[in-house]
């Protein structure tokens, strides 16, 4: 491990590459990995990407990405993509993905599949970061995958959170009220050379400020690049397609991610970052656990008594439930 580790700090992309598949495929290898990197990382900017399907969060990675590289830097992604039904690895792979970046060796792409994982994010992706920021990488950018409403698991991930949306999906009003809104610390309108944009851009801000996380606004020009005064939250429109509006909101990033690197702040994100950690691990802890009782003969002879009336349900729960919190957990987080 020490070896490996050392020659990932070195710079062997190759050995980051063997990493990352170590911790994606689990195992006892990969826990003593991921306890190493919680104790050498933390210092690094993670900024996280997240968004409904087709909006642009790749396009918009891959404009964000030039204009960090013309400023010079390493930098490091993570993108976590659909699971294949046939080789439940990622549907889309780094190659097909910002190609132009793929021979920069100041940049560091990898593709993970959810692996049917809720939440916008697979197991490994905070472990992949980690990495990256371990290798040197100086800034890193995590896409989720296309996200609904409630998955929100990049809150707990990423020091800084932007929201991407764009005009004409049906749901535009819906979307903006659940809780992909509530985590935002930045809301990107894309597709802004789209008529719809300016309504898009008027309900956000209408559904911020009716939560008290925004302040009024002086003027009503609606170009890409201009946002809104926000308490807590910035809305920047832009065209990740042209670049036009991307080193706007590169600015605002930079001056977030300045404001939350004090002592304090640096803190409580840690903090908020292993509680998120604990809490998938025991999820997936506890859901391997009562898979694997659910096909036991007690389940079934359960469900028996359950049929007859001899038992009620929250006995039946109940039963089930009790040698899963006494399982050890060593081998399988």
């Amino acid at each position: 491990m020490d070896t490996l580790l050392d020659k990932i700090r070195q710079g062997d992309r190759r050995s980051l590459a063997r990493a990352m598949s170590l911790v994606d495929e689990g195992g006892r290898a990969a826990r003593a990995l991921k306890d190493r990197l919680r104790t050498l990382t933390g210092r690094v900017p993670w900024w996280g990407f997240t968004g409904p399907p087709g909006v642009g969060k790749s396009t918009l990675l891959d404009a964000l990405l030039s204009t960090l590289r013309r400023r010079g830097g390493r930098i490091g992604v993570v993108a976590v993509d659909p699971t294949s039904p046939t080789s439940d690895g990622a549907l889309l792979g780094d190659r097909v993905r910002m190609m132009r970046h793929a021979v920069d060796r100041e940049v560091f792409i990898r593709s993970l599949a959810t692996h049917h994982y809720e939440g916008g994010l697979s197991d490994a992706t905070l472990h992949c970061a980690r990495l990256l920021e371990w290798a040197g990488y100086e800034r890193v950018l995590i896409e989720t995958v296309g996200v609904g409403q409630n998955e929100t698991d990049i809150a707990s991930v990423a020091d800084i959170c932007v929201l991407l949306l764009g005009p004409g999906y049906g749901d535009d009003i819906q979307l903006i009220k659940a809780g992909l809104l509530e985590i935002a610390d930045v809301v990107v309108v894309n597709k802004c050379d789209l008529p719809e944009a300016n309504r898009l851009l008027k309900e956000v801000r209408e559904e911020l400020s009716a939560g008290g996380r925004e302040s009024v606004r002086n003027s009503a020009d609606e170009k890409p690049g201009n946002s809104a005064s926000p308490a807590g939250v910035e809305i920047v429109g832009l065209e990740a397609k042209s670049g036009r509006g991307v080193e706007q909101l590169l600015e605002k990033l930079l001056a977030l991610d300045a404001a939350a690197r004090g002592a304090e702040q640096r803190e409580s994100h840690r903090r908020r970052q292993l509680l998120g950690e604990i809490e998938r691990s025991a999820l997936l802890v506890c859901a391997q656990a009562l898979e694997r009782q659910l096909t036991s003969p007690v389940a079934a002879e359960l469900v028996a008594q359950l049929e007859r009336g001899e038992r009620s349900m929250d006995e039946v729960v109940n039963t089930l439930l009790t040698p899963v919190t006494n399982e050890t957990t060593r081998e399988t987080y």
